[in-house]
């Protein structure tokens, strides 16, 4: 690269490119690559290719690749444990550069891989039957440290990304690191970087609303799924300490608005909690907050997590829970949580605050 200035001495390690967008890529490339299309092409290593090395980017001149491997560097958040379920399901535990960890799921349903994502290290919304809440919220993660979990997924497995789903459902609510969880998606779903599908991919919200009607708006977006856990306003706020911010009257508003693709519907995901939300008067109570909104019922039945209190409904309970959404025509189907044994189920996943905070 004839004419391109060298990198300058460093103070501390070069700067992270990964998790940057076309933008801020091109711009933190600018002093190196004064041609425009070299940071599309190191755009496209990264999050297309999955490659870390420079030295591998055979497209781009050889004096390039050597001067941003001195000045920048591309890194994901490292493996710092793996636990394998006995349905093949594996939680991962990675660490972040600044010591703090969270928790990934490799999700298999038979021929179907599902990547669970985390958002935040912890969650300050505090729902009663969820271990993560216990946490409290220690800080967001970066679009870098979003989309990281998932390149360490893809290459520790070698997955077939045209195939792959996504959701965000692990530590954290997505909704509130909206930004973040945002150009994470974006870099999944570019055709130049991850290129899965936007239908793959889910965002699971508690009911933020106000984040909810700005996903609206969002081109592409992902799909939307909200917890319910009840559809009576006390019990909800109850279980879920956001709903008395964000009632049910006004989270239905935003979900009967939000904009849906022909095909497309809304989840709820209802956790079933034994003699709690399971009788049939709370069958009843989904039937008719949803009735007219296109819409699914996932019933996932409670996975005990060291949350005191609540209880694993047997399956026959939980079938009549289901059957009675179905008599009332809603669309609904149990779904017992994988990685069940590993702490990696739905409400299991937390980690401990680094030492000195994260």
């Amino acid at each position: 690269m004839d004419g391109s200035p060298a990198a300058p001495p460093a103070e501390g390690p070069p700067p992270n490119l990964y998790g940057m967008d076309r933008e801020g890529l091109a711009a933190a490339l600018a002093p190196f690559a004064p041609r425009p299309f070299h940071a599309g092409q190191v755009y496209h290593w990264m999050y297309g290719r999955q490659e870390t090395r420079f030295e591998a980017m055979t497209d781009l001149p050889v004096a390039l690749r050597q001067v941003l491997a001195r000045a920048t560097r591309i890194a994901w958040p490292s493996v710092k444990e793996v636990r394998a379920s006995a349905d093949g399901s594996r939680k991962y535990v990675l660490r972040l550069e600044d010591g703090g960890e969270i928790e990934a799921v490799y999700i298999v349903h038979g021929s179907r891989i599902t990547l669970c994502l985390s958002s935040q290290i912890g969650c300050p919304l505090d729902c009663r039957f969820c271990l993560t809440g216990t946490m409290g919220l220690i800080r967001n993660l970066s679009p870098g440290e979003i989309a990281g979990q998932a390149a360490v997924l893809v290459n520790e497995h070698r997955i077939d990304r045209a195939t792959v789903r996504i959701v965000f459902m692990g530590m954290g609510e997505p909704l509130n690191n909206y930004e973040s969880v945002m150009s994470g998606f974006r870099i999944l779903a570019d055709p130049e970087g991850f290129a899965i599908a936007p239908r793959r991919i889910t965002l699971s919200t508690a009911g933020l609303v106000p984040g909810i009607e700005r996903l609206a708006g969002e081109r592409p977006r992902p799909r939307l799924a909200v917890s319910l856990a009840a559809a009576d306003e006390a019990l909800r706020s109850d279980l879920m300490p956001i709903n008395r911010k964000y009632g049910l009257e006004r989270l239905m508003e935003a979900c009967r608005r939000f904009p849906l693709a022909p095909r497309e519907r809304v989840t709820f995901e209802y956790v079933l909690l034994e003699g709690v939300n399971d009788a049939p008067q709370d069958a009843l109570r989904i039937a008719r907050l949803i009735r007219g909104l296109r819409a699914k019922v996932n019933v996932i039945p409670y996975n005990e997590a060291g949350v005191g209190g609540f209880r694993t409904p047997g399956q026959e309970r939980a079938a009549r829970f289901r059957d009675a959404l179905l008599e009332r025509g809603v669309s609904a189907s149990i779904r017992w949580s994988k990685g069940r044994d590993i702490g990696a189920a739905c409400g299991q996943l937390a980690r401990e605050a680094p030492a000195g905070g994260a």
